[in-house]
């Protein structure tokens, strides 16, 4: 898995609370990376600048494969 960068929030225990704080991850993720495509380029790019899909993408993608 790579590596979360401190992104996994302190304090809670147990399985369940395992997987809320993986969604918690996830959807922060999604709520600030997307898939755009500049025009001119015709490729696609990430809206935090990087190349699609940037490195927070394919974490997301590896963290819902596992929840």
């Amino acid at each position: 898995m790579l590596a979360m960068n401190g992104r996994i929030p302190a304090g809670r225990t147990g399985t369940e609370d395992d997987f809320a704080k993986y969604r918690d991850v996830v959807a922060d993720i999604f709520a600030h990376h997307r898939r755009t495509e500049p025009g001119g380029t015709g490729g696609a790019a990430c809206s935090c600048g990087g190349a699609w899909p940037c490195r927070e993408e394919r974490l997301a993608a590896e963290l819902l494969d596992w929840i």
